[in-house]
């Protein structure tokens, strides 16, 4: 889901989301500075932030996952923002038979150039959910290693991807973005992991 446009709040009606474990990735590009996310609500219900990115140079990027549990079905997702950035994408993802609510591993990388970015987890069990987003401030495509992508957006001189992987093996994993093309206006990547 994606709104071109520059404003404080971004209100998104999205497919239906069932109630429980409820996972956003918010991708953004700002002309000058850092802009992060202020708040996400999903169904009216306030998100958690995992972990995040936001470069603070011109035409920077920001990549943020942010979870909660709703209690009941929804097709609301709101993010708001302290200073307005010029567009936002957001990916939305369930997550069942979790152990915890809480993300077992995060961590986020940025390069203001970089062709290719990574990220290698620790070891996580069997039955852990990996979810990643990468944003870059061209428009270009990505391929994914490691994990399964779900979304490759054109967000308007801004690149949206998002992936996912349920691990059926104990190990640590690399999850791996190629973009096709080298960003010149920044990239950010960020991970969080469920078990």
């Amino acid at each position: 889901y994606s709104i071109i446009a520059s404003q404080t709040t971004y209100n998104f009606t999205t497919a239906t989301i069932p109630a429980g474990l409820v996972v956003v990735t918010v991708s953004t590009e700002v002309a000058i500075g850092s802009t992060p996310v202020s708040s996400v609500t999903i169904g009216g219900v306030s998100a958690t932030q995992a972990a995040a990115f936001y470069q603070n140079q011109s035409y920077a990027t920001g990549s943020s996952i942010c979870y909660a549990i709703i209690g009941s079905s929804t097709t609301s997702v709101n993010v708001s923002f302290g200073n307005a950035p010029l567009r936002i994408g957001i990916g939305v993802y369930t997550i069942e038979n979790y152990i915890s609510a809480t993300p077992v591993y995060t961590n986020a990388v940025q390069g203001p150039n970089e062709t290719t970015l990574s990220i290698t987890t620790p070891s996580i069990s069997s039955g852990s959910v990996i979810i990643a987003v990468r944003t870059d401030g061209d428009i270009y495509s990505h391929t994914w290693s490691g994990v399964t992508e779900d979304y490759d957006v054109n967000l308007g001189f801004t690149g949206q991807t998002g992936a996912s992987l349920d691990t059926s093996t104990i190990q640590a994993h690399t999850i791996e973005s190629v973009g096709d093309i080298s960003p010149t206006q920044g990239t950010t990547m960020t991970v969080a992991v469920w078990s």
